[in-house]
């Protein structure tokens, strides 16, 4: 008499650290480990559910509560309490199956720099290379322009300000471009005359995405979120970032033009200008 095999199931997250970590160091990596497994189990917010809804079978929505993210981790949030309160009132995904829990780390991201998103990492008992995809609709955004205007408590003398930012807004709208604000409605700025779109859903943020000419920001998780969307995009920070954003964590090979000349704090005209002779690239 043969006895069937226990059901393999994957159990990852929460998420709990920087959006743009969860893109290029966590959700890539699960996506390449559900095929080893017969059920993936994310436990996610479920404003994230969008990065996994192609390879999970199962949800378990779960919003972090604690201090400022940072790379991979919540100030104030204790992971091992709350995994274990998740795992208990979901019992029913655990018994009789055989189950692998992954919690967040460094994956792919050593302490020396950051792994290419084409190298292999060892997970578990497997070695496997991340693996990305296009979010948002191929269809045309009802925006040329995108603006991340980000105004985050965390690192905030790295915020552009506000007068930099509506002066980017009056050189772009010259040629009368429909241009959005975008981002959390408490960690992002709405730019006077451009279309407040702060806070809309996930789904709506890489529609928006998708279709635009180009997006604007600072280093940020939005920005990281425009790399996946295929949408090219102008992102100033320090001179550190630019092989993050031009290769690591690149998949798509989508079009940017990365600023660092002026670190977080170039001039609007300085980047209306990079911008103006980069987008007559053919």
């Amino acid at each position: 008499m043969t006895t069937s095999k226990p059901t393999r199931v994957l159990i990852a997250g929460p998420w709990v650290g920087e959006f743009g970590w969860e893109l290029f160091a966590w959700q890539g990596y699960l996506r390449a480990m559900a095929p080893y497994y017969d059920e993936t189990v994310i436990i996610c917010r479920s404003t994230s559910a969008l990065f996994y809804k192609d390879f999970a079978t199962t949800f378990i929505y779960h919003n972090p509560i604690g201090g400022p993210s940072d790379q991979w981790f919540k100030e104030g949030y204790d992971l091992q309490f709350n995994i274990r309160q998740i795992l208990e009132e979901n019992q029913d995904l655990v018994a009789g199956r055989e189950c692998s829990l992954l919690l967040p780390r460094r994956i792919g991201i050593p302490n020396n720099g950051h792994t290419h998103f084409t190298e292999t990492v060892h997970l578990g008992n497997h070695d496997i290379q991340p693996h990305y995809i296009h979010f948002g609709e191929e269809s045309t955004s009802e925006y040329d322009y995108v603006f991340h205007a980000r105004s985050r408590k965390i690192r905030a003398e790295d915020n552009w300000s506000e007068e930099n930012w509506n002066q980017l807004f009056e050189l772009l709208s010259k040629k009368e471009k429909r241009i959005c604000s975008i981002g959390s409605t408490t960690e992002a700025m709405h730019i006077s005359g451009t279309t407040d779109q702060r806070g809309c859903s996930t789904e709506a943020l890489t529609a928006i995405l998708r279709g635009s000419t180009a997006v604007f920001g600072p280093s940020s998780g939005p920005m990281h979120l425009a790399s996946l969307c295929g949408t090219p995009h102008v992102v100033w920070s320090r001179p550190q970032n630019h092989k993050r954003y031009t290769q690591t964590w690149n998949p798509l090979e989508t079009p940017v033009l990365f600023l660092s000349e002026h670190s977080w704090h170039p001039s609007a005209l300085y980047v209306y200008e990079k911008f103006t002779n980069w987008n007559k690239r053919d």
